[in-house]
């Protein structure tokens, strides 16, 4: 059977001058991951003058994964059972990105304005859900770098085994 776990984090999203990745999943060993759901929100851009788009990307990797930096460890927390720790190992707000040796698959594309939040995606049928095995990664990456550093509040929904 399969456990559903959240991994938010509230930071601030800095415009470091590059990408970032907002959260980074790697799965366990026979044990795949799938995002089943994102909410992304900000609290400190409230004026008209703050207003931006934001290019967020769904990136599956294959191979080889390295880690980026300057972000936390993720804190995964099962909705259903208490103190049940997951398999999988996350991350959440790398200031720089991971890479691979191998393929990067982008599984979706969107934008999301800034004062649009919270934005919300929901993959309530498991076929449609971005999916990671053991050896490969799932990210969710901002593809823009915003015009200043934000306050971000956001959560990430996702499906082991």
């Amino acid at each position: 059977m399969s456990d559903i776990y959240t991994v938010p984090f509230t930071a601030t999203v800095t415009a470091s001058g590059g990408n970032a990745d907002l959260w980074e999943v790697l799965p366990a060993d026979d044990l795949p991951c799938k995002i089943r759901g994102i909410r992304l929100g900000q609290t400190s851009e409230v004026g008209d003058a703050q207003e931006e788009g934001l290019r967020i990307s769904i990136i599956r990797m294959r191979a080889t994964i390295t880690s980026g930096s300057g972000g936390s460890a993720g804190a995964p927390e099962n909705i259903a059972k208490s103190n049940q720790a997951p398999s999988f190992t996350s991350e959440t707000n790398n200031a720089t990105v991971a890479t691979t040796t191998g393929d990067t698959e982008i599984l979706e594309e969107m934008s999301w304005n800034v004062r649009n939040s919270p934005f919300e995606i929901w993959y309530p049928d498991p076929a449609f859900a971005p999916k990671a095995i053991q050896g490969e990664g799932l990210f969710v990456r901002m593809q823009t770098t915003p015009a200043d550093d934000f306050t971000f509040a956001g959560t990430l929904w996702v499906e082991e085994g």
